[in-house]
C-alpha cells in the first residue's frame, strides 16, 4: 500500500512525463553519444547536464542509479513504462544482445520523429474544427441562457409561445439550475468509457470492432496497423529477433483487440510451420498488398528489405488517409453546428414574427 507521499510523488512523475518531442531528442542524443564512443552511463550523465524537463531529469537520474547497480539499459527503461513503449524496450533489449545499440537508438529516434510529424499534422488540421466547435458551443449557451429569456420576457403572454420556444426556455432554465450536474454527467460518461474500455472486455471488443467497420475511420485505423505491423516486423527482423517472438511483441504493442488476436493467431500458425502470408491471406484486417509483399519476402528470403519498403509506403499512405478523414469531418461539423444554431435562432424568430403580425 502506497503512502500519501508516495502517491503524490507517483502523480507528479506522471504529470511531468516527457513529451514525444523530448523523447525523440533523448534517443537521438543518446545515439550520438554512443557513436561518439561514450558508454550508456556516461551518455546519460552528459545529457543530464543540459536537460531541464523535470520528468526526464527524474528518469535519467533513476537510470544512472540503476546502471550503477549493474542493471542493463533495457531494464532501466522497463521501470518507466508510462513513458517508454514495449516495442522500444524490446528493440533495445535485442540490440544489447547483438551489440548494435547506437544504430537501434537512432532508428527509434527516427520512428519517434515520424510519429511527431503525424501528430503535428493531425493537430494542425484539427485546430480549425476544434476552435469552431468551442466558439459555437459558447455562442449557443449565451443565446440559450441570456438572449432567449430576455426576448421572450418582452411578450405580454407566455401561453401562446411556440413549442420550440418553450423547449428552449425549459432548456435555459435547466442549464441555469443544474449546470454542475451537466458537468458531472459529462465527466462521468468520459470516465466510464475509459474504465469500460480498459477493464470490460465485451465493451472493448465492440468499440474496436466499430473502429475497423465505420467507413473512412476504418481506413485510417487499418492503415495505421499496417504501418505499425510492417515497421515493427522489419525492425525486429533486422535486429535478429525470431518471427515467433517478434509477433508476440507486436501483439503486446497493438491495442485493438481484433488485431491483437489475429497477430497471436499468426504466431500460432508459424509455430505449426505455416507461412506468415498463408495465415494473413484470408483476413480482412490485412491489406492484400501487405500479404503479397510478405509472401514475396518469405519466398526470396528477403523479408527485411521488403518490409522496410512497404512500411515506408504505409507511412505515407497513413498521412494521406488522416488528411482525408479530417477533410471529411469538417463539413459534417459545420452542418451539425448549423442545425443547432438554426434551432436556437428559429425559437427566437417565430415569437418575434408573431408579435410583429399582431402589431
Amino acid at each position: 500500500m502506497l503512502s500519501v507521499w508516495e502517491m503524490l510523488q507517483w502523480l507528479y512523475i506522471r504529470m511531468n512525463a516527457p513529451s514525444l518531442k523530448k523523447k525523440t531528442n533523448f534517443f537521438r542524443l543518446l545515439a550520438l553519444s554512443q557513436k561518439a564512443g561514450l558508454g550508456i552511463r556516461d551518455s546519460l550523465i552528459s545529457i543530464k547536464k543540459t536537460e531541464k524537463q523535470p520528468g526526464l531529469l527524474y528518469i535519467i537520474d533513476d537510470m544512472i542509479e540503476q546502471l550503477n547497480q549493474w542493471m542493463n539499459f533495457s531494464s532501466t527503461l522497463r521501470n518507466h513504462m508510462y513513458s517508454f513503449k514495449e516495442e522500444e524496450i524490446a528493440l533495445i533489449q535485442s540490440a544489447e544482445a547483438i551489440g548494435n545499440l547506437p544504430d537501434v537508438l537512432e532508428e527509434i529516434s527516427e520512428e519517434l520523429e515520424n510519429d511527431q510529424k503525424i501528430n503535428q499534422k493531425i493537430k494542425k488540421a484539427s485546430t480549425y474544427p476544434v476552435v469552431l466547435i468551442w466558439f459555437s458551443i459558447i455562442a449557443v449557451v449565451v443565446l440559450i441562457i441570456f438572449v432567449i429569456p430576455t426576448i421572450v420576457g418582452m411578450f405580454p403572454s407566455q401561453d401562446s409561445l411556440p413549442s420550440i420556444t418553450v423547449f428552449m426556455l425549459n432548456t435555459s432554465s435547466f442549464i441555469k439550475k443544474f449546470w454542475y450536474v451537466i458537468l458531472i454527467v459529462v465527466w462521468w460518461l468520459y470516465t466510464s468509457y475509459k474504465m469500460l474500455y480498459k477493464f470490460f472486455l465485451p465493451f472493448k471488443v465492440l468499440i474496436d470492432k466499430l473502429l475497423i467497420s465505420i467507413p473512412v475511420v476504418s481506413d485510417v485505423v487499418k492503415t495505421f496497423h499496417m504501418y505499425r505491423y510492417s515497421k515493427l516486423l522489419w525492425q525486429l527482423y533486422s535486429w535478429g529477433i525470431s518471427p515467433v517472438v517478434s509477433l508476440k511483441l507486436i501483439a503486446n504493442v497493438f491495442n485493438n483487440f481484433h488485431y491483437k488476436k489475429k497477430v497471436l493467431e499468426i504466431q500460432s500458425d508459424i509455430k505449426s510451420w505455416f507461412w506468415m502470408a498463408e495465415s494473413m491471406e484470408w483476413s480482412t484486417l490485412f491489406d492484400p498488398i501487405l500479404t503479397q509483399i510478405i509472401s514475396v519476402g518469405e519466398n526470396t528470403w528477403n523479408m527485411g528489405d521488403v518490409l522496410k519498403r512497404i512500411s515506408t509506403f504505409y507511412r505515407e499512405l497513413l498521412q494521406n488517409k488522416i488528411d482525408m478523414l479530417l477533410a471529411l469531418i469538417e463539413p459534417f461539423l459545420m452542418a451539425f453546428i448549423a442545425v443547432i444554431v438554426w434551432i436556437v435562432v428559429w425559437s427566437i424568430f417565430i415569437p418575434m414574427a408573431d408579435m410583429v403580425n399582431v402589431m
